[in-house]
């Protein structure tokens, strides 16, 4: 395995941030122990993502706090307990809650991190923009988590979604690049009809890519393979992402 490749495939972000299946969890907490490189990594962006979210001076309001109790309540699920342990990240038990929460489309999202306060030193350089992170706990957007189709059930991305301005912010977690030739393209099924979105600028990786122009009404979300420029209508046969409102 190429090491360097794995840490620029997105895992670290997508383990960090609790979206990983079981599968990608275990593997990496078999090669984190096996190369001090995939460690450090792990360690940078956890700190980075810590130093960030320190930055943000409101909280969410008792209102907000309350969707989340109705919505689990509604459920008939407890709330999440977060276990004590001596490795890891302090953000990963309060990933899993919020990576619940985005899992049933509640359009409540990561805010939780910002309720999470713990005392440790801050690394240097920047793995996220400031940007991204207010997204990731406005409560106003909503979140859209996108899986893997057919023969790319690997791929993952997370989508953020602004309906009063109609942006959609993506991070891709696993997706295989795109080529001089291909571009992907992303979708909004709007009324049973496909609309296109735009194209994905995937040589973006670990941070948000800004889309416009996502119309109203959209049900669900589809990421396609196309030719360069991107089509007017989808390939199918080349989808890779989907994920439903």
């Amino acid at each position: 395995m190429n090491i360097k490749e794995y840490i620029a495939s997105g895992i670290i972000e997508t383990y960090v941030m609790g979206l990983c299946t079981p599968e990608e969890e275990r593997e990496l907490e078999l090669l984190r122990d096996q190369h001090p490189e995939l460690e450090k990594a792990i360690i940078r962006f956890e700190l980075e993502m810590e130093k960030n979210m320190m930055q943000q001076s409101t909280l969410p309001d008792t209102a907000t706090d309350n969707r989340i109790l109705d919505t689990l309540h509604a459920m008939k699920k407890s709330a999440p307990v977060i276990p004590v342990t001596t490795k890891g990240s302090w953000l990963k038990p309060v990933a899993v809650a919020a990576s619940l929460l985005l899992l049933i489309s509640t359009g409540l999202n990561f805010y939780l991190f910002n309720k999470t306060k713990k005392t440790t030193s801050t690394g240097t350089g920047s793995l996220l923009p400031h940007a991204d992170y207010e997204v990731l706990i406005n409560p106003a957007i909503t979140p859209v988590a996108m899986y893997g189709v057919g023969t790319h059930t690997i791929c993952r991305c997370t989508m953020f979604w602004d309906k009063k301005t109609g942006k959609m912010y993506i991070m891709i977690h696993h997706l295989p690049k795109s080529s001089a030739t291909r571009d992907y393209q992303l979708w909004a099924t709007v009324e049973g009809k496909m609309i296109s979105v735009g194209i994905v600028k995937d040589e973006i990786r670990g941070r948000m890519i800004e889309l416009p122009g996502v119309p109203s009404g959209a049900t669900s979300f589809s990421i396609t393979l196309e030719n360069a420029g991107g089509s007017a209508a989808p390939t199918m046969e080349e989808m890779y992402l989907e994920g439903e409102i």
